[in-house]
Formats: structure tokens, C-alpha cells, sequence
């Protein structure tokens, strides 16, 4: 894909404020939003590690695709940013729904069935079945900054070219 200077700086942008943002929001809402409890498992029937994984992997790429493209689509209807054509997007982007709260659900569902599997999987393989309030603060904040840095860019290079499609 060939992007313009403009353009290229924009969706780099989106990698670090999505990392930076994440990180330190869902990290202080960890801290904040810590059970009573000693220490927080994994795996339980209640609250726990694996049921916030799932969530925040679901609703975090749902509210940054709401937020960002929402902020995108009025840039490029004011010309502060320019457009970008459907076809320039990879293929895999051409095909998300226009629709932002489709788009959104649709990443949120498989970021949920992928990387918070993923790492799940991952803290069960290693043995861990549970977290301290600073060990979870810590967790939050790099995976949702890791998420954030993943799907934040792929929002917004697709909604570049919302704009063009509504020309």
C-alpha cells in the first residue's frame, strides 16, 4: 500500500497513541478496579484474570474503532486529512463493515477469540493462576497497550478511505 507522507505519519501515529493511551488508562483502571482480595486468579467462576482478558479484548478495539473513526471521518470531512482509495487497503480491510459499531464488534470478537486465548493460554502454560494488584496493573496495562497499538493503525488506515467512499 502506498500512503502519502501525510498519511504514513498518521498511522504511525496511531500505533504509539494507541500503546501509550491503553497502557496508561487501562492500567490505572486495574489499579483502581482491584477486587478486595490478596490476590486475583486466573481462572474462576467470578472475577478474575481470564473473564477481564476476554472482556477488554472484545470491548477495547468496540470503543477505539467508535472513538477513532469517528474522529477520522470528521478530519477528512473538514480536508484536514486526506482520503485514501478502498482499493489502496489490504485486502483483509477493504472487506470490514462500514457500519462502526459492526467494525468494531467484528475486530473486538476475533482480538477475543485470538489474543486473549492466546494469552490465556500463555499464563496457564507457564503456571500462572494468579496475580497480586500490582502484577495485574502491570499486565493490564502491556497487554491493552499491546492491543491498542494493534488495532488502533488498522482503524484508522480503514477509516481513510470512509471518506473517500462517501464521495
Amino acid at each position: 500500500v502506498t500512503l502519502i507522507p501525510v498519511q504514513r505519519v498518521f498511522v504511525r501515529s496511531q500505533v504509539a497513541g494507541g500503546f501509550v493511551i491503553n497502557f496508561f488508562l487501562n492500567g490505572a483502571l486495574a489499579w483502581l478496579t482491584f477486587p478486595p482480595v490478596a490476590a486475583l486468579p486466573v481462572w474462576a467462576r467470578g472475577n478474575c484474570i481470564a473473564g477481564d482478558t476476554i472482556g477488554t479484548s472484545f470491548f477495547l478495539p468496540l470503543i477505539t474503532c467508535l472513538v477513532l473513526t469517528s474522529i477520522v471521518r470528521r478530519l477528512l470531512r473538514l480536508e484536514r486529512l486526506p482520503g485514501l482509495a478502498r482499493e489502496a487497503l489490504p485486502a483483509a480491510l477493504r472487506f470490514w463493515p462500514r457500519n462502526i459499531v459492526g467494525r468494531g464488534a467484528l475486530v473486538g470478537l476475533a482480538c477475543a477469540l485470538s489474543f486473549a486465548a492466546a494469552t490465556l493460554a500463555l499464563l496457564t502454560a507457564l503456571g500462572i493462576d494468579s496475580m497480586t494488584r500490582a502484577q495485574v496493573t502491570a499486565y493490564k496495562a502491556i497487554y491493552t497497550g499491546l492491543l491498542g497499538a494493534l488495532v488502533t493503525p488498522l482503524f484508522g488506515w480503514r477509516a481513510l478511505a470512509d471518506g473517500a467512499a462517501q464521495k
